[in-house]
């Protein structure tokens, strides 16, 4: 924008351009007011005696009583806070309680599984190391067994099927 320009734009909007051949030491007023320089605040003076105040007997009633109350609410807040610190402490420690159980109780699941695995382990190993034709062939050469003939099996049910204890001979049908 040109020089010219820019004084017209101002002079529509109703600015004053002071001072328009020193670009560098422009300043533009608003309105009717001149801008003062290096003006410094008014100094208010306050007088230096303070009038002391009244204070009526209701004031002092109630301070008197604000101070019994403070008394008694700092009283009741104490023991709420000593209450309420002892709950945090009885809660912090019945938590690490409960973490310190679940912490065993993991120690022994563990525990079970390892022995279940070797009880498992051990099961397998025997079942593998047992063999039914050398025990047969131990069995009828060695000890003598024979198989029973038709007649000599007696079939007995008992209330109990799975545990029969033997006090007297097996009744013969």
């Amino acid at each position: 924008m040109h020089y010219i320009q820019k004084i017209s734009a101002f002079k529509k909007r109703g600015m004053k351009l002071v001072n328009p051949r020193n670009e560098q030491r422009r300043y533009y007023i608003e309105g009717n007011t001149a801008r003062q320089l290096n003006t410094a605040p008014q100094r208010i003076e306050r007088p230096e005696h303070r009038e002391e105040r009244r204070v009526n007997e209701r004031v002092n009633k109630n301070s008197r009583r604000a101070r019994a109350f403070d008394l008694k609410y700092t009283v009741c807040l104490m023991v709420a806070t000593v209450f309420l610190f002892v709950s945090c402490v009885n809660m912090l420690t019945i938590q690490a309680d409960i973490t310190e159980q679940r912490r065993q109780i993991a120690a022994l699941e563990s525990t079970l599984n390892e022995m279940k695995d070797t009880n498992n382990e051990t099961s397998k190993r025997l079942e593998s190391s047992v063999d039914l034709p050398k025990i047969y062939e131990v069995a009828t050469t060695e000890l003598g067994m024979v198989y029973p003939k038709s007649g000599q099996v007696v079939v007995y049910e008992a209330s109990n099927p799975d545990y029969v204890k033997q006090f007297k001979d097996v009744p013969v049908e």
